[in-house]
């Protein structure tokens, strides 16, 4: 069977095209709704630590409860009812990802008492800027660009929040973090589905 060098191009684009779909529709149905989740908690918590500032640990600690509790919802009903792709059990990469941001945050938990004392900005940068280096890792695993792409610029936002806007850092991270996680997902939902 003789094909032609059109034919082949058309096929290896057709080919890139499915490709690019499944990544996008795998993407809107597992990284959208934890977009959403913590891009609203980050503006909640942020927002209320700058108001009350003297409650920020008490605030953070029920946004990561919260969020943590609706993270394995959402994981649990994904990866055993709804999801769109049938992994296979010998797979198991849904279950690896979990495992790395578990771990992930058992070593945070340690970093951060070997590195104390440490003011909770200190402490909220390392923590936002940990999950997003998690992020670029997973976007080198899936050879996501759109993934890599959105950690580094949260990674900025953190970096510019930090050294830049001290006073306002919980309102920047609140409002251009969390809203770009917020805005990021819903886009991803309503347009890549």
């Amino acid at each position: 069977m003789n094909v032609s060098q059109e034919d082949a191009r058309a096929s290896l684009s057709t080919i890139r095209d499915v490709r690019i779909q499944t990544q996008r529709a795998a993407i809107s149905t597992y990284a959208s709704p934890m977009m959403i989740l913590w891009g609203t908690l980050w503006i909640i918590a942020f927002t209320a630590t700058h108001l009350y500032i003297e409650h920020g640990r008490p605030i953070f600690t029920a946004m990561n409860v919260v969020g943590i509790a609706v993270s394995a919802i959402i994981f649990y009903q994904l990866f055993h009812s709804k999801a769109p792709f049938r992994e296979d059990p010998s797979e198991r990469i849904g279950w690896r990802i979990a495992a790395l941001w578990i771990l992930l945050y058992v070593y945070v938990i340690i970093w951060l008492f070997l590195m104390a004392p440490f003011s909770g900005r200190q402490c909220n940068a390392f923590i936002s800027t940990t999950g997003m280096f998690a992020c670029v890792v997973m976007g080198l695993w899936f050879r996501s660009t759109f993934m890599i792409v959105l950690a580094l610029a949260l990674t900025g936002v953190t970096l510019v929040g930090f050294y830049l806007l001290t006073s306002y850092y919980c309102l920047w991270m609140g409002f251009v973090g969390g809203g770009t996680l917020l805005g990021t997902g819903l886009y991803i939902r309503i347009r890549w589905r």
